[in-house]
């Protein structure tokens, strides 16, 4: 089944985009997160300190992320996608992620992304993405259990 626009593949590809956007910020893995944004991206998670531009700024908001929380995990949905050209596009979708804090305490951050998306050399790209944080909770005492890890024999 294809849209009504006949822009499934490039819908896809965008949707990723936001997915290789939460992986490579909670791995704090600068080889995902860094090639989703055009040269000029622009990340404006915060009012002041929190605005990065091109790649030597989107290089930092990793740390940005650290010096908060010791860890995130994001989840991203109700991405809609609207084409105003053959390589232009703006979208929105809403986040939901819990943070753990330094002394092992949960978050719960809900945040929506308004997107602007750039088609460069093929490839679809973020140009920008402003953050709109609705709460962010304060930490609460729920016991967090990791599970064991794996050792090379599989033990």
């Amino acid at each position: 089944m294809t849209t009504p626009d006949g822009r499934t593949a490039d819908r896809a590809v965008i949707v990723e985009l936001g997915a290789r956007y939460c992986v490579g910020i909670d791995r704090r893995d600068l080889d995902v997160f860094l090639p989703i944004w055009t040269t000029d991206g622009e990340y404006l998670v915060g009012r002041r300190s929190g605005r990065f531009q091109g790649p030597d700024e989107l290089r930092t908001a990793l740390d940005f992320v650290a010096q908060a929380y010791v860890s995130t995990r994001h989840w991203t949905t109700n991405h809609l996608i609207e084409f105003q050209s053959a390589d232009e596009a703006t979208g929105m979708s809403d986040s939901f992620a819990v943070c753990v804090t330094a002394d092992d305490r949960p978050c719960l951050v809900a945040a929506s992304y308004d997107d602007v998306y750039s088609c460069r050399n093929g490839r679809w790209l973020i140009r920008r993405r402003e953050v709109t944080r609705w709460f962010v909770s304060e930490p609460v005492d729920v016991q967090l259990t990791y599970p064991p890890r794996l050792t090379a024999d599989g033990l």
